[in-house]
């Protein structure tokens, strides 16, 4: 192994991972004569259900991670050495597990566990004003020594920790930027974004079965609803995209009370395979919309249009603002579809190209004119799925 120095400042320029950072740093620790038996890095995230992940390195089980969520991790910091140094205004703190102070946190029987005699703890702030829910991370080391870490350990530890905490935010930032655009472009965009489909126009013509759901009567809700109302739409929306997910396809786009996904057709997935993944992602869909609404007052009921087509799937917008999804002519006709779900009393609307590869039975609704096309469409849907 190279310089723990170099190292470090190696793998920050890679941009590995932190698992990968906070492993190698502990063996080179362990390597140079120190004896460590833990070593922790909790860095926070901007996520819709993550606060922190943190990571867990010691010498019986190598490193564990695990996101906690928001409401678990306000509980746990309170409690927590960390916190006790923010109120303490604080940068740095050193415990000894077996001490009088042993029982102030909960952390210390884990270390007690590996064999660990203290807990040299540490704050980096990062104050960064353009994102400043990243404020910074917490590290801490345990030695497996009686006497626990040595003055020249501990000074060796921090000579290499702004490396280590540079590296570290390095690649949260990356994680950051990683997990933004799964959550708010989708799983499949993100990636393209990241690259380096970047440029306005740019994108590809891929073939998909379409998912179009929409709920019926939200406008006529959201008139009289109070402040619930998002919560409520939470609530729907998830029960229309989990199924999505679950089933292999993405979600491009939500629309007020409306979701447009894709499932695409690959050398992996055939289009028949797709196109079943898009049933059973709509029957899906819909039991569990029921479930929502047998907890609510008022029932809301999902509409769902199913196509397959080509698409245009890449950058759309101007040239500040950009939206990578899908347009074109498949996409404006599942769109119609779904329109007339209420019209004919169902739930579920198929195209003939969905219709084909049904795992389970259908039925004609008949020839149907869609708004803007031509000609009439044959439309069918599944036997049971009535609205």
């Amino acid at each position: 192994m190279p310089k723990l120095e170099d190292w470090i400042v190696e793998q920050g320029l890679r941009g590995t991972d932190v698992e990968t950072l906070l492993s190698g740093f502990a063996d080179g620790l362990s390597a140079e004569g120190v004896n460590l038996v833990r070593a922790y890095i909790a860095l926070p995230t901007v996520n819709p259900t993550i606060r922190v992940y943190t990571h867990v390195w010691t010498r019986s089980d190598g490193t564990m991670i695990e996101g906690v969520s928001h409401e678990r991790n306000e509980v746990a910091f309170e409690v927590s050495p960390f916190a006790h140094l923010m109120r303490m205004e604080q940068m740095s703190g050193y415990w000894r597990v077996d001490g009088p102070d042993a029982e102030l946190f909960g952390v210390f029987e884990d270390v007690r566990r590996e064999g660990g005699t203290d807990y040299l703890a540490r704050l980096f702030s990062f104050d960064n004003a353009s994102a400043p829910d990243l404020r910074g991370i917490g590290i801490s080391f345990s030695s497996g020594r009686p006497e626990g870490f040595l003055p020249d350990e501990i000074a060796r530890i921090d000579a290499l920790l702004p490396l280590l905490g540079l590296a570290a935010y390095r690649m949260t930032l990356f994680d950051l930027t990683v997990a933004m655009l799964d959550t708010y472009v989708g799983l499949s965009a993100g990636r393209r974004v990241l690259s380096g489909e970047i440029r306005r126009g740019v994108g590809t013509t891929i073939t998909a079965a379409l998912f179009f759901a929409d709920l019926r009567g939200f406008t006529t809700l959201a008139d009289r609803a109070g402040i619930d109302l998002i919560a409520r739409l939470d609530r729907h929306l998830e029960a229309m995209t989990a199924p999505v997910t679950e089933q292999g396809g993405e979600v491009l786009k939500f629309m007020g009370d409306g979701v447009l996904a894709v499932f695409p057709i690959t050398e992996d997935r055939s289009q028949g395979e797709a196109c079943v993944a898009a049933i059973h992602a709509a029957q899906a869909a819909l039991e569990r919309n029921e479930a929502v609404n047998r907890a609510e007052d008022t029932a809301l009921s999902l509409d769902i249009a199913l196509h397959c087509g080509d698409v245009f799937y890449g950058n759309i917008g101007a040239a500040g603002r950009l939206d990578f999804t899908v347009i074109g002519p498949a996409v404006n006709e599942v769109s119609r579809m779904e329109a007339l779900c209420s019209v004919l009393d169902c739930a579920i609307i198929m195209s003939s190209s969905v219709a084909a590869s049904s795992p389970v039975p259908v039925r004609s609704l008949g020839s149907h004119r869609l708004r803007g096309i031509a000609a009439e469409r044959e439309l069918f849907t599944v036997s049971d799925a009535q609205a």
